[in-house]
């Protein structure tokens, strides 16, 4: 068992080809963050890998986007569970972590995941709440929506809109001003695009997009709580699409969204997306 500051191409490989075992084994699709995993920061502790025989059996990443949090994520190769790997990975993680400064731990499990839901289990974790992964791909030829009433305009994010972001994180997700602010230092010192919603010379909200290959995340997308049911969140989304195309020839585009929040799912349908899993996640005290 070993653990990294960063990952190279090669153990990259190695996680990706362990990911693609099991998520053929079991059926699933696994969340491991992998924008993260290429960016890992030299000087701290994120990735346990566990090998054996020479081979990459299990793997354990950790997450830490505000400091209060530290996700959870991994895998254990099908021929290599029930051994007590995950478990082992998972103790030292929480030693890393006591000395880090995040209070509580999430753990990331898709639904489907007969072996993460059974590991949860066994350890009593309560459950926290679900998220849908949501994809829209060109070759599906769903439709765009059109006609919006008020014309936006967006705008990629720079270093002198930090404030702006995080204020469009406290009022869009209801987030304490802390966190806010984390997150939107976070969106700005990575190489992901951050786009700021404007209509009439105003911001209105803002979202997030993560490129890998013809593939782009969309993520942290919010609107001022007055702005909403007026169709400007429709035409951002549609036109971030139309933009993504044009500018950088992307021709798949997947989103998380809250299973409870059904206005937001019925703007996602609206623009063409459709669910293709859902993950699950579970919260532990990190005394």
């Amino acid at each position: 068992m070993i653990w990294k500051q960063g990952l190279d191409e090669q153990e990259q490989a190695e996680i990706r080809e362990l990911a693609e075992a099991c998520e053929e084994h079991d059926g699933i699709r696994l969340k491991l963050n992998w924008d993260m995993l290429q960016a890992r920061p030299a000087d701290q502790m994120n990735d346990v890998l566990y090998y054996k025989d020479g081979k990459l059996v299990a793997f354990l990443g950790i997450y830490i986007i505000i400091p209060a949090e530290a996700e959870l994520s991994g895998m254990v190769h099908p021929d290599y569970r029930r051994q007590g790997m995950f478990m082992r990975m998972v103790e030292e993680a929480f030693e890393q972590l006591s000395r880090r400064g995040p209070k509580e731990v999430i753990y990331i499990c898709s639904r489907d995941s007969a072996s993460g839901v059974a590991f949860l289990q066994r350890r009593g974790l309560p459950y926290a709440f679900s998220e849908y992964v949501m994809e829209r791909k060109d070759a599906d030829n769903a439709p765009l929506p059109s006609g919006q009433q008020r014309e936006i305009h967006l705008r990629e994010a720079g270093a002198d809109d930090v404030t702006m972001l995080a204020e469009l994180n406290r009022v869009g997700f209801g987030l304490p001003e802390q966190e806010a602010d984390d997150l939107a230092t976070a969106a700005l010192s990575t190489r992901e695009l951050t786009y700021i919603i404007e209509s009439g010379g105003r911001a209105v909200g803002k979202l997030g997009v993560l490129l890998e290959g013809d593939t782009a995340f969309i993520y942290g997308f919010c609107m001022r709580p007055e702005e909403r049911g007026h169709g400007l969140g429709r035409a951002a989304l549609a036109g971030t699409i139309e933009r993504l195309r044009r500018e950088l020839n992307i021709a798949c585009f997947e989103l998380e969204v809250a299973v409870s929040n059904e206005r937001a799912l019925g703007l996602y349908e609206s623009c063409g997306f459709r669910r293709t899993n859902v993950i699950d996640y579970y919260k532990e005290a990190l005394l």
